[in-house]
């Protein structure tokens, strides 16, 4: 049983985002169904700190009181990888419950040279569930 979510938040100030975040959070608890696995994916312009900004953090659980917390699946697989989705930076994920299996998780910066369609790098994961 998967419940995912797809997201595309504003390129905005920190504090929006992390409102943005919080905003998730309860839409993930409104919507999810028991014993399902959440998966969170999209593009959230975290460009004011990037992997530790506090929309991510919360995300995470690592900041306020996220009921849901997530983790990067990029980041389980491949923990000091070099986790560019966009130029500067990672802003795009594929978050999962804490805990789920990750098999492989990948940035494709290689099958389509940047900016010919778009201007982030596609991303990947293999999870189980």
């Amino acid at each position: 049983l998967v419940d995912h979510f797809n997201t595309h938040l504003c390129v905005c100030d920190e504090g929006t985002l992390q409102r943005s975040a919080r905003r998730l959070g309860e839409v993930i608890s409104m919507h999810r169904r028991p014993g399902s696995v959440v998966i969170l994916t999209g593009d959230f312009n975290v460009f004011g700190g990037f992997e530790n900004s506090q929309a991510l953090r919360y995300l995470r659980g690592e900041y306020g009181d996220n009921p849901n917390p997530l983790e990067d699946t990029f980041r389980v697989f491949s923990p000091s990888g070099n986790g560019e989705t966009f130029p500067g930076g990672k802003i795009d994920y594929i978050m999962a419950d804490i805990g789920t299996p990750v098999y492989a998780a990948w940035i494709d910066r290689e099958t389509v040279p940047y900016g010919q369609a778009s201007d982030h790098y596609s991303i990947s994961a293999v999870i189980g569930i």
